[in-house]
């Protein structure tokens, strides 16, 4: 399959479009539900009132129009790939800013499922498996917010893309994919370990050398450039993890968290943190699941988004961070691939997906 003639995009269309519309048919139906049952107790306005827009997508509709300097300090933990592509989009598209980041955020995850379906492709030659895997990323609960006004769209296009570079060894777009991610999400320093598990090769010429090397550092360059601006700008070193900590607490060890949160499930927090772990435990079986059937570099990377997740002593998101190590969905396709399995894989995300965008707009869940 050769990436850029018209008819393999149509094939890939082809198998994309399905998926990709009935997550969003999913998400709206859950806007539906959550707009019929009425406001919250003591008419306090609930997320839904915000659409699309809501949560995140208010920050980076204020970072678009108003910039870092015309929003509080705690927008500064936002990077500003998604922003900058954003206020590019708004320029070309009518509608306002809303519309853009909408449309960029969509548009991005067709995209990111497009490339998803090639590198399934490439490296399995198995068309069943890639079509399953375009429907695992669709329907993965958390991926709501691939319908939202949220960068997760984009920075999953520019990741699956690094690591689909990476396989075909195309290592001088692998940096410049990697950088731009960088940009966009700080996950996407940890690039560079499925880019290092790809790139490392005993006895490399040192013609090629510069290629992996810069395919490597890029994604923690890209993340390394706004941290450097931000610190400048606003004269505080590393402001946005500063800002990111006071929101999800200090760091703490991942092993002691799980314990935690293991706890958790049966005392005060069962309904909060605690269920957060549920997620976990489903997780490290995909991570089992994805070591075992698939090249090393994608368990790498899997394992390295979630560790940094539970690093944090606040576990909110952690779906969504979790989904940035998107080789977690070849996993799940792995899974669907099996008779017993497969039907139920794919019920339970098929209602876990709108049911978590049910419980966001609720108010009930942070994405």
């Amino acid at each position: 399959m050769t990436a850029g003639r018209p008819g393999p995009v149509r094939s890939d269309l082809q198998v994309v479009l399905p998926a990709w519309i009935t997550a969003r048919l999913l998400v709206a139906a859950a806007w539906l539900v959550v707009r019929l049952a009425g406001p919250g107790g003591g008419g306090v306005p609930r997320p839904v009132e915000r659409g699309l827009m809501a949560w995140d997508g208010d920050w980076y509709q204020s970072l678009l129009v108003h910039g870092y300097d015309g929003v509080s300090v705690e927008g500064v933990r936002f990077f500003p790939g998604f922003v900058l592509v954003g206020r590019l989009a708004d320029a070309i598209l009518p509608g306002g800013p809303g519309v853009a980041l909408v449309s960029l955020a969509n548009v991005s995850a067709l995209v990111a499922a497009v490339l998803l379906h090639r590198l399934v492709l490439l490296e399995t030659g198995n068309r069943a498996v890639a079509r399953r895997a375009v429907w695992a990323l669709s329907l993965f609960p958390p991926a709501f917010v691939l319908v939202w006004a949220y960068g997760e769209g984009l920075f999953l296009a520019l990741a699956i893309g690094v690591l689909l570079c990476a396989r075909r060894e195309q290592w001088w777009t692998v940096a410049l994919l990697a950088l731009s991610a960088g940009l966009v999400r700080p996950t996407g320093a940890l690039l560079a370990v499925p880019v290092l598990a790809a790139a490392w090769r005993p006895g490399v010429g040192s013609v090629r050398l510069p290629g992996r090397i810069a395919a490597v550092v890029a994604g923690p360059v890209g993340v390394g450039i706004f941290v450097w601006w931000a610190s400048v700008h606003f004269d505080e070193a590393f402001i946005p993890m500063n800002v990111q900590r006071s929101l999800r607490g200090d760091p703490v060890n991942p092993v002691r968290r799980l314990v935690d949160g293991v706890r958790e499930l049966f005392g005060g927090e069962a309904l909060g943190d605690g269920l957060h772990i549920v997620a976990v435990a489903g997780l490290l079986v995909l991570l089992v699941v994805l070591f075992r059937n698939w090249p090393a570099r994608y368990g790498a990377f899997a394992a390295a988004c979630l560790l940094v997740a539970l690093a944090a002593d606040n576990l909110n998101s952690l779906e969504r961070y979790a989904l940035n190590g998107v080789p977690f969905v070849l996993a799940v396709a792995t899974l669907a691939s099996r008779r017993r399995l497969g039907p139920a894989v794919m019920a339970f995300s098929a209602v876990g997906m709108p049911l978590l965008a049910a419980m966001a707009w609720w108010g009930s869940y942070v994405p």
